[in-house]
């Protein structure tokens, strides 16, 4: 597909009313302000996201790894990503993957998975890195059992008291939480 096809792709996740849409250009500017050349997606969906952190790696010459239970979105091929199938929690899916300067998680929701995810992959995130969660304001995920609301949320608190690292929400669109992983 061409960057024309992409652009197109992009404008038009920017654009239509969804669950995220209002991070599309947040997303896509954190890879270029962070000059990003790689970023581990975990959870792609439709493709909402991909198309986000795709349009910005263009601009940047990186590359975009995404990992998910389901299968590829219908989204198109693109060079600079690559799609692997399976759990991000499986060893094997982990062995896989190289550091990145951006980690975004969008998976179950659920608490402990969400705990599990930033204490594993804040190893993949390189120093000066960030880790982006999506659905920060999302009180109740489906299937979730845990009585408490705003599980992600929940867990970056846990998780950025037990690391000592900072984070940033933004309450739009279910939220979209920033965490500085340091260096």
């Amino acid at each position: 597909m061409t960057v024309f096809e992409l652009t197109g792709l992009y404008e038009q996740a920017r654009d239509t009313p969804s669950d995220i849409y209002l991070h599309v250009e947040r997303m896509a500017n954190l890879v270029v302000e962070r000059n990003a050349q790689h970023v581990i997606e975990l959870g792609t969906r439709t493709g909402v996201s991909t198309i986000a952190w795709l349009h910005g790696l263009h601009q940047t010459g990186g590359r975009l790894t995404s990992v998910d239970l389901d299968a590829k979105p219908p989204i198109g091929e693109w060079s600079h990503w690559t799609y692997v199938q399976g759990d991000d929690l499986d060893t094997a899916v982990i062995g896989f993957l190289e550091p990145a300067d951006i980690v975004f998680i969008d998976t179950s929701h659920h608490y402990l998975h969400t705990v599990r995810e930033l204490h594993t992959y804040r190893w993949l995130v390189k120093p000066g890195g960030i880790i982006v969660c999506h659905d920060t304001e999302l009180a109740r995920p489906e299937g979730e059992t845990d009585p408490r609301p705003f599980p992600v949320r929940r867990a970056i608190e846990q998780f950025t008291a037990e690391t000592g690292m900072a984070w940033h929400n933004f309450p739009e669109c279910n939220g979209l939480g920033i965490i500085d992983v340091g260096g």
